[in-house]
C-alpha cells in the first residue's frame, strides 16, 4: 500500500461515533467541551523524513479497493454499515481536512460533534416527573388517534414498522403538534430561527441559498437539504449521519451556527412555558414536554407533509389513466429514456435516442429516484492543492467502517420536485439545473475518489435540454402545508411564524465547510 494517500491527511482524530449523538444540519456544529480528544502529534514540513507513519496496512478483500487504487474501482459506500470486510482501519489521529503541513496550527476538535454523553446517561427506565429527555406515558393522559395517510400516486404506503417507525406511529394529534413546533423560533436560542426558516414548505422545502443561513445570518458549509419524501430515507443529513427524522431533528438546535449555542435544557424549559404546549404533550404523548417527544413529533409532521407524487410522470405510469401516455411531451419523453427510464408498454411514441445515454438512474433509481448511497462527483475537489472543500461521509463514518470510497461522497438527493430546490449539490455550487447537467457531460471533477460511474456523457443540446425536461416532470403539487398561528407562553406573547421564514441578514460566509470547528 502507498503511504500517498495517508500523506494527504491531516493529523487530525477520528472517534467512534453515536448516530443518535449527531449534531447539525448542514454539517456544521461544534464539540461539546467535554469530549477528550487527543491532541494530534506535529506535522513534519513538506519532504522531511519525520513525517508521521501511516498505520499498519491490513488485508483487503477482493471487492475492496487498495487505498491507492484507481478511482473506477473504487465502490461507493451504502448508507448501512459497512460489510466485513470493507472497512479499511484507519489511524485514530487521521481524517481528512487540510494537508499535514497545516495541521499543527489546527485546534484538535473532532469534525462530527456529539451530544454530550452527560445527556444520554440521563435518560433512564425511571425518570423523574422533571426529565427533559423521555418519560413515561401516562396512557390516562392520551386523547389521540391515528391519522390515515393515503400516499399520492406514484408513491408506496407509509407501511408502520417498515416506513414508520413502530415507535413513533403517526396520529392526529402528534401531526398538529409537529406542526407548530416545526415552525416556532422559540427551539432557537434567541427566537428568530425555525425549521422552516432553512426548510420552507412555500420554497421546496429549502430556501433557495447555495448554504444554510442561520441564527445572526451565520453561513453554514452545505446547501439545506429537502424534506421531500424523507419518510422513505434510510440516513438523514448530506452525509447520512443521522438514521431518522427523529435523530435528526435533535441536531440544529444544539448548532451554534443554525439554532445557536444552547442546551436541550433551555430549549425544553423554553416550550415548557407555552401552556398549550403542555397540554398538547399530556393529550399525545401522557407526558410533560421532552426532548423525546419533540423529536417524534417533528418527525411526524415532516413524514406526512413532506410527501410529494402525482407528478406528470406518475400520471404518464399509471395506467388506469385513460390519457395517461400524453401525460408527458414527447421532449420529457426523450428526457425520460436519457435519464434511464423505458417508455410504457403501450406508448407508440418512437425516438432514436439512447437508453440511459445520461447514465442518471445508476444512482437516481426506483420510485423515489434515489439509491440512498454516497458518491463522489469531485464537487468542492481542488486539483491544485490535492483537498476538498468537504469530505463528507466520510467524516461521518465512524472508526471500524471507514472506506476511502466515501471520501468526498454525499448522499444522492432525490430528483422529485427537483425543480423548486436549487441552488444544487451538497455546496449549493450549481445554480440552475441546466448547470447541473453540464456538470455530469463533462463528467464531474476528476479526483483519486471519483464514482466509478462518473464519465463524460457526449450529450447534445437537444438532449440537455430534454434531460431537463424530464427532470421537471417529477414535480408534484405544491405543499399544503399552513403556516400556524403559534401558541403564546407563558407572558401572554407568541412569535410569529411568518417572520421567523425570512432569511437572517447574512454575515461573511465561512471560508469551507467546516470553519466552524477552528472555534474554541
Amino acid at each position: 500500500m502507498s503511504n500517498a494517500f495517508w500523506k494527504r491527511l491531516p493529523l487530525l482524530p477520528l472517534i467512534g461515533l453515536s448516530w443518535s449523538a449527531i449534531v447539525g444540519c448542514g454539517g456544521d456544529a461544534t464539540a461539546p467541551s467535554d469530549v477528550a480528544v487527543p491532541t494530534p502529534p506535529t506535522a513534519s514540513a513538506p519532504g522531511s523524513s519525520e513525517a508521521a507513519p501511516p498505520p499498519a496496512e491490513t488485508p483487503t478483500s477482493p471487492s475492496e479497493p487498495a487505498l491507492d487504487a484507481p478511482a473506477d474501482s473504487a465502490k461507493p459506500a451504502d448508507s448501512a454499515a459497512a460489510a466485513p470486510g470493507h472497512a479499511p482501519v484507519v489511524a485514530a489521529t487521521a481524517t481528512p481536512h487540510n494537508p499535514p503541513a497545516a495541521a499543527a496550527a489546527f485546534d484538535a476538535l473532532p469534525l462530527i460533534a456529539l451530544v454530550k454523553p452527560a445527556e444520554a446517561s440521563s435518560v433512564t427506565v425511571n425518570p423523574d416527573e422533571d426529565s427533559i429527555y423521555w418519560q413515561p406515558p401516562d396512557p390516562s393522559l392520551i386523547q389521540d388517534e391515528p391519522l390515515e395517510v393515503k400516499p399520492p400516486r406514484g408513491l408506496p404506503d407509509l407501511t408502520p414498522g417498515v416506513v414508520v417507525p413502530e415507535a413513533n406511529p403517526i396520529t392526529k394529534g402528534k401531526f398538529e403538534l409537529g406542526r407548530l413546533l416545526y415552525f416556532d423560533p422559540r427551539v432557537s436560542k434567541d427566537g428568530t430561527v425555525s425549521c422552516a426558516t432553512c426548510h420552507d414548505p412555500g420554497e421546496g422545502w429549502t430556501k433557495g441559498t447555495p448554504t444554510a443561513i442561520g441564527i445572526g445570518g451565520q453561513a453554514g458549509g452545505r446547501n439545506a437539504p429537502v424534506v421531500t419524501n424523507t419518510v422513505y430515507g434510510r440516513s438523514m443529513f448530506w452525509d447520512g449521519r443521522a438514521p431518522s427524522l427523529e435523530a435528526q431533528s435533535q441536531g440544529p438546535p444544539l448548532n451554534p451556527i443554525e439554532m445557536g449555542d444552547q442546551t436541550y435544557e433551555e430549549i425544553i424549559a423554553r416550550l415548557r412555558d407555552v401552556p398549550d404546549y403542555v397540554e398538547r404533550f399530556r393529550r399525545v404523548f401522557g407526558t410533560n414536554v421532552t426532548l423525546d417527544g419533540v423529536a417524534k413529533a417533528i418527525a411526524t409532521f415532516e413524514r406526512v407533509a413532506g410527501l410529494s407524487g402525482d407528478s406528470p410522470y406518475d400520471r404518464y405510469r399509471d395506467y388506469d389513466l385513460p390519457d395517461h401516455n400524453n401525460a408527458l411531451s414527447e421532449s420529457e419523453k426523450r428526457g425520460m429514456i436519457l435519464f434511464g427510464e423505458r417508455l410504457n408498454d403501450d406508448d407508440e411514441f418512437q425516438t432514436d435516442v439512447v437508453l440511459q445515454k445520461a447514465r442518471c438512474t445508476l444512482c437516481h433509481l426506483g420510485f423515489n429516484f434515489t439509491d440512498e448511497k454516497f458518491h463522489n462527483l469531485g464537487v468542492g475537489y481542488d486539483a491544485t492543492t490535492g483537498r476538498f472543500a468537504d469530505y463528507g461521509r466520510f467524516l461521518a463514518e465512524p472508526i471500524g467502517a471507514k472506506n476511502p470510497a466515501s471520501i468526498g461522497a454525499f448522499k444522492t438527493p432525490t430528483v422529485r420536485d427537483v425543480a423548486r430546490s436549487a441552488p444544487y449539490m451538497h455546496d449549493g455550487s450549481e445554480p440552475t439545473l441546466e448547470a447541473v447537467v453540464d456538470y455530469y457531460d463533462r463528467g464531474g471533477n476528476p479526483n483519486p475518489y471519483l464514482d466509478k460511474d462518473i464519465k463524460p456523457l457526449n450529450l447534445t443540446p437537444q438532449e440537455k435540454a430534454d434531460l431537463v425536461a424530464f427532470m421537471k416532470a417529477l414535480t408534484g403539487p405544491p405543499p399544503d402545508v399552513e403556516i400556524p398561528t403559534l401558541p403564546p407562553s407563558s407572558d401572554g406573547t407568541a412569535p410569529d411564524a411568518r417572520q421567523a421564514l425570512e432569511i437572517p441578514k447574512r454575515k461573511v460566509a465561512s471560508e469551507d465547510a467546516h470553519a466552524i470547528f477552528r472555534r474554541r
